[in-house]
């Protein structure tokens, strides 16, 4: 949910996972990911994976493409593929808003603004 006083503009998502069965910088071992680009209306495989646990999904231009008003709910659609060689266990999901833009209701870029960060952590179990 978007509550800041203004339109929020996302540059990017991410995802963030961990298993602490996993060696730190192994997380990603195992894992692929699509997501629903929602500027170009289709599925495209995920920017980057950085090796600590996090897909990038990042969106085109240096322009705001995707707008979210305030009191609205953004939505992002990620498919994440666990294959043969990821770790089991419990696997702790944070999506996250990457880089963003706030922008006024002139559409002016407020540089003033603060967007609070109160993210949501989901957890699922991978068996063998």
């Amino acid at each position: 949910m978007q509550r800041s006083r203004d339109v929020l503009a996302p540059a990017g998502f991410a995802l963030s996972l961990w298993n602490f069965a996993a060696p730190g910088f192994k997380q990603m071992r195992g894992i692929s990911a699509t997501w629903w680009n929602p500027v170009h209306h289709r599925w495209e495989k995920a920017s980057h994976y950085e090796s600590n646990g996090l897909i990038g999904l990042d969106l085109p231009g240096y322009s705001p493409t995707v707008k979210v008003a305030s009191g609205k709910v953004g939505h992002v659609y990620l498919h994440v593929t666990f294959g043969k060689s990821a770790y089991t266990g419990t696997w702790h999901f944070e999506p996250m808003v990457d880089a963003y833009w706030l922008l006024t209701p002139k559409g002016a870029y407020d540089t003033n603004s603060y967007l609070g960060d109160s993210r949501s952590q989901y957890t699922s179990t991978l068996r063998p």
